[in-house]
């Protein structure tokens, strides 16, 4: 199926690593370096070895049965992950990346309701205009895999490579369909409607007032003075957010702001600038639009980074409710709101956008049995779609439509299911697990769709300098080659991991 779980470390002792981005559709990492010292009895305790290996720590005693000790757990693990593929299928993520270097290097991650699991890394620099050769590299992991099991590529980006690469496998009858991780393509519709309306002075403005704020701690005092001790904190996994929630909490903050600049005499010309710009209503006028556009979508991005929403059956009623959100901050002025809406539905049909996002809306009980839901030619159009491309044999497929018309019209098994206290607080998944066992083999064409993820590999935050030193050092011999290969295999998984337990105890 996958890459054989092969990799070796160096035997020579390495004491630094450097810890290595109609209907109403919308549809480099590392920078620090560490030296940690541990005896090797320690290792010998599964606790210790997964600190090791997390942490990235070279090490000269591969050959040590501690080492091969944590391979054999981690591959344990992945051959577990493996096995369940068959039945929930699995999304590959492409995480790509330039390095400092210029070599244009990609890792792969194959990601499923029991975990994610590391793959393989490629320094694809030879090839990366050849979109042919690309597509043949892509192809292979696919077969290692295998098709059957592979519902999805998920892309990390749209720019250079990766973007012609998409083009290919979308505009081409592919057994797996493409898309572009949702947090980029929220990042493409927020920076798109900044360069349109010119929002960007706007940004900067926001951002020179809280760096004011914040960088003294006079006007620190005097600030939460006048905010009665309520603290405005900026969080988020995703960098790209934090100058619109920056924006957001300043807006919040408006009038303790003008209550703090009233009450006390600002001489320092940086303070003069701050305040001029609190006090000029043309400003918060501008502020409070940007607001209206881009704060939709700053919820709809936040509420998918949920780990129970990341999945393709929230996606397309999300995308609606964030467009009708727009229309709403706007009065529903369509002259006003369009424009908007335009920015969101180029991203969402030339990137985002894949079948199973149609199909993930029509089998997610939540949405379907709605007063909302509205069945149009794009959604029955990706349901069909998915349905040929996930199901080869026409009489399984004959089976599945049959049983979609008892799903579509609440009959026997669904009529209870489809109830709205069957439904609240479960994952789409786990309805059709719990519902549907009479008709097995829609049960099973549900489950593999909606068990599939939207976003990509950076929210793994695989560090990048480990693929590198992999990749690009040159003069090793097969042996250290091999060695360098199982200890990025088992630094990786034991990550990926831990991501999982993490994500896991959110929810």
């Amino acid at each position: 199926m996958v890459m054989e779980e092969t990799s070796d470390y160096t035997a020579n002792r390495v004491e630094e690593v450097q810890m290595g981005n109609g209907h109403k559709r919308g549809r480099s990492q590392d920078s620090s370096s560490k030296t940690v010292s541990i005896d090797e009895q320690d290792l010998l305790s599964n606790k210790a070895q997964k600190w090791f290996f997390q942490k990235c720590v070279n090490f000269s005693a591969v050959d040590s049965p501690s080492f091969k000790e944590a391979l054999k757990e981690v591959q344990d693990r992945v051959n577990k992950i493996k096995a369940s593929w068959a039945i929930t299928g699995c999304s590959i993520l492409l995480d790509a990346w330039v390095d400092q270097e210029g070599h244009d290097l990609v890792s792969f991650v194959a990601d499923c309701p029991a975990g994610a699991v590391y793959l393989i890394s490629f320094d694809v620099s030879d090839i990366k205009n050849n979109v042919t050769a690309l597509t043949s590299l892509v192809n292979g992991l696919i077969e290692e895999v295998g098709v059957h099991n592979v519902t999805q590529i998920i892309a990390s980006s749209t720019f250079g490579w990766v973007g012609e690469l998409g083009e290919q496998f979308a505009g081409h009858n592919n057994k797996v369909f493409w898309s572009v991780s949702l947090s980029h393509c929220f990042e493409l519709m927020l920076m798109k409607i900044v360069k349109m309306y010119s929002f960007g002075d706007i940004l900067e403005k926001v951002k020179s007032i809280w760096e004011f704020i914040n960088n003294n701690p006079s006007v620190l005092k005097i600030f939460n003075c006048h905010s009665h001790g309520k603290d405005i904190t900026i969080s988020s996994e995703f960098e790209f957010v934090t100058p619109y929630l920056t924006l957001e909490s300043i807006f919040k903050a408006k009038k303790t702001l003008a209550a703090m600049f009233a009450s006390s005499d600002w001489n320092k010309k940086e303070a003069i600038a701050i305040s001029t710009l609190v006090k000029d209503p043309s400003f918060w006028k501008t502020v409070e639009r940007v607001l209206k556009c881009t704060s939709p979508l700053i919820r709809g991005l936040l509420l998918f980074s949920t780990a129970n929403n990341q999945h393709v059956g929230y996606i397309y009623d999300t995308m609606d409710s964030i467009k009708e959100c727009i229309a709403r901050e706007f009065n529903y002025r369509k002259h006003s709101y369009k424009p908007f809406w335009d920015v969101l539905d180029e991203i969402w049909n030339k990137h985002l956008h894949n079948p199973l996002h149609s199909a993930g809306y029509f089998l997610n009980p939540g949405t379907f049995y709605s007063t909302d839901f509205h069945l149009d030619l794009e959604v029955a159009t990706g349901l069909i779609s998915s349905l040929l491309h996930m199901v080869q044999a026409c009489h399984i497929q004959v089976k599945i439509a049959t049983q979609l018309d008892m799903y579509r019209l609440g009959k026997e098994c669904f009529n209870e299911a489809s109830q709205a206290d069957q439904i609240s607080g479960m994952s789409p998944a786990e309805w059709w697990a719990q519902k549907a066992s009479h008709h097995p083999e829609l049960q099973s064409f549900a489950f593999m769709i909606l068990s599939q993820t939207c976003e990509g590999a950076s929210r793994y935050k695989l560090k990048r300098s480990l693929a590198e030193k992999l990749l690009l050092t040159e003069g090793l011999s097969h042996r250290e080659q091999h060695h360098q290969e199982e200890l990025v295999y088992v630094h990786y998984n034991l990550q990926l991991q831990q991501s999982s337990k993490a994500k896991a105890n959110e929810e």
